[in-house]
């Protein structure tokens, strides 16, 4: 089973944000780990392999560009917890949520905890499957795929650089990296690179988007794309439907664990 979570918030008092919000929740992930079980916490801090879970910003904010933003009280706002490896799923429905406080804080803001969704009948980006219903449903026989990145996404080139575009090759690395590290059936390298060759975008409306922490910049990209199948056999883009799936819950690109590369499938067909 994996998970997506999302917890919905209001501000207690006013409040200033002077940065995008994805690395303070992923401080706050790992602080109420650190009070649900210190080993889990440990481990999740000192993982320097593929990391089990993805994180959102705080959603529905305004984002600072230049300078800080004022935060209302009683503002509203909501973030996403996607858990991938089942072990780390049961430990956060049974350890983590039911130690989650009613007040908490975010970014150096205090917000009461309004609610707690776990399906999509209470929030669009919640939901809850096992690894074969996301493959069972990515039986239609779809050739093409359309997405939107929700929080901008951003793709690694060399160590230390980003490219702010979905190139089918290093979309495809990125969900596959994370479904080899985690499902029960990963995908061979045969098919991987069957996949690789015969992806390309045949539809983009994208903008840029900045994500700083700190002094630390990066170029990202919000919008809508749509990838396409070129000669594959039905099982290949079988493949191709099953990441289009998952990738609501593993999201695209880098800094996945810090609110970045929030995507969801739209049409397949």
């Amino acid at each position: 089973m994996i998970i997506s979570l999302v917890i919905n918030l209001q501000a207690e008092a006013d409040g200033r944000i002077h940065g995008a919000t994805g690395r303070a929740v992923h401080g706050f992930w790992l602080n109420q780990w650190k009070t649900a079980s210190p080993a889990i916490a440990a481990g999740l801090h000192r993982s320097d392999g593929t990391q089990p879970f993805t994180l959102s910003p705080l959603v529905g904010l305004p984002c600072p560009h230049k300078g800080p933003v004022a935060i209302a009280k009683g503002a509203k706002t909501w973030l996403r917890i996607a858990v991938l490896r089942p072990d780390l799923v049961q430990q956060t429905l049974e350890t983590w949520l039911p130690r989650l406080p009613g007040r908490i804080e975010i970014a150096g803001t205090i917000w009461q905890v309004s609610g707690i969704a776990l399906s999509p009948q209470e929030h669009p980006w919640a939901r809850q499957e096992s690894y074969a219903d996301i493959a069972a449903i990515s039986g239609k026989d779809a050739r093409q795929w359309r997405f939107e990145f929700h929080t901008p996404a951003a793709f690694r080139t060399g160590e230390t650089g980003h490219l702010p575009f979905p190139l089918p090759t290093v979309l495809l690395h990125s969900w596959l990296r994370r479904w080899n590290a985690f499902a029960p059936n990963p995908v061979s390298d045969a098919v991987r690179h069957r996949l690789r060759d015969a992806l390309m975008i045949s539809a983009y409306r994208l903008k840029t988007a900045p994500v700083r922490y700190g002094r630390r910049l990066t170029i990202g990209c919000v919008g809508r794309f749509t990838l396409r199948a070129g000669k594959l056999h039905r099982s290949e883009r079988a493949v191709i439907s099953t990441l289009a799936n998952y990738a609501f819950y593993c999201g695209s690109g880098a800094h996945t664990t810090q609110g970045m590369g929030m995507t969801q499938l739209t049409i397949d067909h």
